[in-house]
Formats: C-alpha cells, structure tokens, sequence
C-alpha cells in the first residue's frame, strides 16, 4: 500500500506522522518495492496491506480489551 492509502485507512493525518510511528516502532515499517535510484538513494517503499490490517485489528482489541486505555497515554505515541 502506498503512503496515501496507509494514511486513509488508519487515520494518520501526514506523511510526517506516518514516518514518525514507523521510526518510535509504533507502526508497522514498509518494504521496499523498487530497485535504488541512480543517485544511490532508496527506492520506492510501500506497506504490507496485511500487516497494516493486522495493525488496525490490534488496535481494535486494544480498545475492546480496556476502554480507556486509549486514555491512559500508554497505548498512543508522545
């Protein structure tokens, strides 16, 4: 999955944000989908639909497993 379809799926508002839970661990990390460019910097990268999914599902049970814990400030990045 694109960037723009990760962050329409799960609500993440930018690219900035989307690139910030990735590097805390808070977000699955995308893969790789494009040889390097000629200037030696990575290629094109994209997510696992099937990892973001799980992602939202865990987040779902989360939130089924303790109401508030979207509250407590644990389950969410600073």
């Amino acid at each position: 999955m694109p960037a723009e379809d990760v962050m329409q799926a799960t609500g993440i508002a930018s690219r900035l944000s989307l690139d910030k839970y990735v590097s805390i661990g808070w977000f699955p990390a995308p893969v790789e989908v494009g040889p390097p460019r000629r200037n030696g910097t990575s290629g094109k990268y994209a997510w696992l639909k099937s990892e973001v999914d799980a992602w939202i599902l865990a987040r779902a049970a989360a939130r089924t497993a303790s109401p508030l814990a979207a509250f407590d400030g644990a389950s969410q990045p600073a």
